[in-house]
């Protein structure tokens, strides 16, 4: 819809009148085609000699073949300055005196509305006693400088012809499309078939009125089309979501049923292992015993015949002879050799069929309802249908027959299933310690994180160093640091490293060199860092985060929701948001981005200790240190806890920070400067 025509009034006390290059009172104002209006001069600059221009707005290309000075002066802002400058002056003078060799100090008193003259109180008395201006309308100076006479002033403001002084424009050629005035018109228009400027105008504003008419229209049908296809990126953000909820959870059931279907293979293997292995050790001791005792009396008997006389061998030899029989007879049943063999269905490996994704032209329902009546308020009941429920769409696993083509996302319950929760479980891989050959004091690991796709980066403070090292305790390198600064927390974005010392806050680039640092507000010893979103450093400062870019503007800040007091000395980022070790609270707490708090988990959930570290891996498990139990605690997303991690068993002794890298391993750095690496297992509940 077309904005409504402004008041005088508004049109001289809003930016109508303010040049939007130097953003002050337009001054010799030249309108351009595209009917923006600037400063002569800002126009000049911003042409730079150049022999067509640009113009700010609308980026309309405006050709100068008679430079800026040859643009049209647009005399209906000059008129309505006119208006404006008065009242920014103090103590006005008389317009005539000078004329008239008196002192040029005489105080105005009133000004001519018709001669747009201030004037003092004898000329005033002088101007209403002649015959060419006892008719002017003349007013007090105090109430025309207060905007009280310009409705007035207005209506009697004469244009003045640029080509003769003190002549005012009355008339319109017709065939030139020019203002003149008499001198004008006696001139060179002479010939030419002319209006009064009224009869010009009231001739003309039809025209205008039709074409505005018009581009009102169309400003409503580009209303329009730019509602419409606001709501059909709604409808298809809407549908983003849906769809991607749609395969989390049927992944999630996917794994469920895969880890089930696991278990129950790998139980009917142990079953049948564990069978055969009772039944052949049972028969494997009995034929160890015959052999034994079979053994003995050969032996016996062959001594017997080597060694005896002939008495000894008849007196032994019934004996000998019915032992041997009986040993001979002896038989046993041997055990059906039985071998497992799995047999999986071709292609189960890539779940072949599981998703079939279209993208089909139709008309959002959105669209369809912003057409008719009462769109507005239809619109808000249809957004909720827009949502499906993941729980609603049939998934063919292997083996339960193809896969439909995917049918209309329907309404969601009022209820969504619960995805199923995971179970992290460590399986050990290397650990090594991080002391290199020039250090010259045992390390303290502070800081650990991942670099790259296969490597960490660990800060080690007592050094005053950033060293890498591969998944398999491969030394990599060093990454410079300034002088004298021991990094404390470190975390990487992109290819670069931020990192915390003291109370600065510094990033490097991908070859160490040092690109900004921040001074951080005092009030904690030390500052976590973490980063979001690839292009974004977060730093915990007493309690709340600061959200740097990688300018160092600060273009944000979090404040968890729940309390006003919080020192967050332990930050890492989730899934949507943050968790943190809060020491003032003495908990764990997992909020969003834009601080709203989702769990916290008090002092009484982490056996009754300070939370130390904290990490998340891609399936929204956190990790804790509990340097006091001595072991890694795992909590689900929503702050439920799943149990241990590591604890003494897996030979850790007082960690101190942790990460997730790569493809599911898990580092904890102890006190002792170690680094133990675990590869993550997840098993259902």
């Amino acid at each position: 819809m077309a904005a409504r025509a402004s008041s005088l009034p508004e049109a001289l006390t809003s930016g109508f009148l303010t040049c939007t290059i130097c953003l002050e009172r337009l001054r010799q104002p030249k309108i351009l085609p595209c009917l923006h209006t600037y400063c002569q001069d800002c126009l000049r600059k911003l042409a730079a000699g150049q022999s067509a221009l640009q113009c700010p707005e609308c980026r309309q290309h405006v050709p100068l073949p008679a430079g800026v000075g040859g643009l049209k002066t647009n005399f209906f802002i000059n008129g309505l300055l006119d208006l404006v400058h008065p009242a920014v002056r103090t103590g006005a003078t008389c317009s005539l005196c000078p004329l008239l060799s008196q002192d040029a100090g005489q105080c105005a008193v009133s000004r001519c509305l018709d001669c747009a003259d201030n004037l003092c109180q004898a000329c005033a008395s002088g101007h209403r006693c002649s015959r060419l201006t006892h008719a002017h309308y003349i007013v007090d100076i105090e109430g025309y400088l207060s905007g009280e006479y310009d409705e007035e002033a207005r209506k009697r403001q004469a244009s003045q012809c640029q080509e003769h002084h003190g002549e005012s424009l009355r008339f319109f050629c017709t065939p030139c499309a020019t203002a003149l005035c008499r001198e004008c018109r006696l001139g060179p228009h002479l010939e030419h078939p002319c209006l009064s400027l009224s009869e010009a105008a009231k001739a003309r504003c039809p025209i205008i009125e039709g074409l505005l008419a018009g581009v009102e229209e169309k400003i409503r049908l580009t209303a329009e089309a730019r509602g419409s296809l606001e709501e059909r990126m709604e409808c298809l953000q809407v549908r983003e979501v849906s769809i991607r909820d749609a395969v989390e959870w049927t992944c999630s059931k996917a794994v469920q049923r895969l880890l089930s279907l696991k278990e129950e293979v790998l139980g009917q293997l142990s079953s049948f292992v564990e069978e055969r292995k009772k039944a052949s050790e049972v028969l494997l001791s009995e034929l160890e015993f015959q052999e034994q005792v079979a053994s003995s009396t050969v032996a016996f008997a062959q001594q017997v015949l080597s060694l005896g006389r002939e008495v000894e061998i008849v007196s032994l030899e019934q004996m000998i002879s019915e032992r041997l029989r009986q040993l001979q007879s002896f038989s046993w049943d041997p055990l059906p050799f039985q071998l497992p063999h799995l047999a999986t269905q071709p292609g189960s490996e890539s779940l072949p069929g599981l998703f079939h994704l279209e993208f089909r032209e139709e008309k959002p329902e959105c669209a369809e309802q912003s057409n008719s009546k009462g769109a507005k308020k239809k619109k808000k009941k249809k957004k909720k249908q827009l949502l499906p429920s993941p729980a609603s769409q049939e998934v063919k696993m292997p083996g339960q027959g193809k896969p439909g083509p995917p049918a209309q996302l329907p309404s969601p319950p009022s209820t969504r299933p619960e995805d199923p929760q995971l179970i992290p479980k460590p399986l050990f891989s290397c650990s090594f310690w991080v002391k290199i050959p020039n250090d010259k004091k045992r390390p303290q690991v502070t800081g650990i994180c991942p670099f790259g796709s296969g490597e960490l980066l660990v800060a080690d403070t007592q050094n005053q160093k950033l060293k890498r090292f591969s998944l398999q305790g491969e030394f990599k390198g060093l990454l410079s640091v300034p002088s004298n600064v021991a990094p404390c927390s470190v975390a990487t974005v992109g290819s670069k490293v931020a990192f915390t010392a003291g109370s600065r806050l510094f990033l490097l680039n991908s070859e160490g060199g040092l690109m900004w640092q921040k001074a951080l507000q005092l009030g904690q010893a030390s500052h976590s860092v973490t980063t979001v979103g690839g292009n974004r450093v977060v730093v915990s400062v007493a309690g709340h985060l600061e959200v740097y870019d990688l300018e160092g503007r600060l273009v944000g800040k979090v404040v968890p929701e729940g309390s006003e007091q919080r020192c967050l000395v332990f930050l890492a980022s989730q899934q949507g948001g943050f968790v943190a070790s809060d020491w003032y609270r003495r908990s764990l707490v997992v909020f969003s981005s834009q601080g709203r708090l989702a769990a916290e988990c008090r002092e009484e959930e982490l056996d009754k200790c300070q939370p130390g570290a904290v990490c998340a891996d891609a399936t929204g498990v956190v990790y804790v240190v509990l340097w006091e139990q001595n072991k890694v605690m795992a909590f689900s997303r929503a702050g439920k806890q799943l149990g241990p991690f590591l604890t003494a068993e897996n030979s850790i002794d007082r960690p101190r920070v942790v990460t997730v890298v790569g493809k599911g391993h898990f580092a904890v750095a102890l006190s002792n400067g170690t680094v133990h690496i675990f590869k993550i297992r997840y098993e259902s509940k």
